[in-house]
């Protein structure tokens, strides 16, 4: 049985060492902040972190919610927002979570489309 990962966990190795790895990925993906800074990120990661409870997973959201950010000229708000919205439907299934989303979106215009696109297709490149 494999041991949950607690708060207390993500001030030692390896959870430590990811979360550092991760936020200089961010860091150095130049984003523009608008306002939230290295902690903010940190903190955003963490939580993901104790979210997901697998340090695969985590590295792999970050990873692709980065790559995803640079190719669509996103902010490094709309990383923290999408890293807790990933962190959000971990347990469910996606397709349904974004087509229930979808469905009960007050007004269907083009940012709420595109938002579902780029939901829908983040995880298309690694077979997920």
């Amino acid at each position: 049985m494999k041991l949950r990962i607690r708060p207390d966990d993500l001030q030692r190795s390896p959870y430590r060492d990811l979360v550092q790895t991760l936020t200089r990925r961010w860091v150095h993906a130049q984003l523009p902040a608008l306002g939230l800074t290295e902690s903010d990120y940190t903190v955003t990661i963490r939580t993901l972190l104790l979210t997901t409870q697998d340090e695969n997973r985590t590295r792999l959201i970050v990873d692709t919610v980065l790559a995803q950010a640079i190719a669509l000229h996103k902010t490094s708000v709309w990383v923290e927002q999408e890293l807790k919205f990933e962190g959000m439907i971990e347990g469910v299934d996606r397709a349904d979570f974004l087509l229930l989303d979808l469905q009960q979106a007050a007004v269907l215009d083009d940012a709420v489309l595109d938002s579902y696109n780029e939901r829908i297709n983040r995880f298309t490149n690694q077979g997920l």
